[in-house]
């Protein structure tokens, strides 16, 4: 009797450890950040190739096509960056928590087209009056265009485009917050052909203002700092 009511312990105790088993899963890995990958698994495009830029890329999935999700190396904002073009270490940087400029490029022989992205993020200070963007971009520029004006859910666009010379444009602005404030960001798009002089140099205004603004509208400001404060109200 004895043995026949020890037999039935150990099959229940299987039984139940077998249950327990089945109700439980391996703890899945988190997934590597592109900055925790080998480079050689990575895009092979410069965003993800360049070690700085690398620590910035948020996924090796396109966001869009011709695309990559960056994100500022303060976590204040993301951006697109076309998978085509260059990170310019040496013109990018940040200063704390509240500044931070990035320079992404691009140029093509064969196409004869080369561009120059400028971002500077400014959180405060001039943040509180971007109108002194405006005026600032104007005096160097020697903009005397009115500013156009886009609205979207939670930022403001203003932007005007110049001839510099044939076949050279710049695309100027900025983007606010409207919600997260304060909170902007100072753009200039620069295109050109590579060499003016050969044939076949032939810039589109219009087509390079809608690539520049694409650019700017995919900027999204985060609402926190890299110190994980809040902006929102402050």
């Amino acid at each position: 009797m004895n043995k026949s009511k020890t037999l039935l312990a150990v099959v229940i105790a299987i039984m139940l450890g077998g249950c327990g088993q089945m109700g439980s899963s391996p703890e899945e890995e988190p997934e590597k950040t592109p900055a925790e990958m080998d480079p050689a698994d990575l895009p092979q495009i410069d965003a993800f190739q360049n070690e700085y830029s690398r620590e910035m890329m948020v996924s090796t999935e396109p966001v869009a096509d011709g695309y990559y999700l960056m994100r500022s190396k303060i976590g204040a904002f993301t951006i697109w960056f076309p998978e085509e073009a260059v990170f310019m270490e040496n013109a990018s940087g940040v200063d704390g928590d509240h500044y931070e400029k990035l320079r992404i490029s691009y140029e093509n022989k064969n196409e004869n087209r080369g561009y120059t992205g400028n971002f500077q993020y400014q959180y405060g200070g001039n943040a509180k009056k971007p109108e002194r963007i405006l005026d600032n971009l104007r005096w160097r520029w020697d903009y005397e265009e009115e500013w156009n004006e886009i609205q979207e859910d939670e930022s403001t666009i203003f932007y005007g485009a110049k001839e510099m010379a044939q076949n050279e444009y710049v695309v100027m602005g900025y983007k606010v917050s409207t919600k997260q404030a304060p909170q902007v960001i100072e753009f200039v798009y620069d295109v050109s052909c590579v060499n003016k002089q050969a044939k076949g140099c032939d810039i589109h205004l219009e087509k390079e203002k809608e690539f520049a603004l694409e650019w700017v509208k995919s900027i999204q400001f985060s609402g926190t700092r890299s110190d994980g404060g809040e902006t929102d109200g402050e």
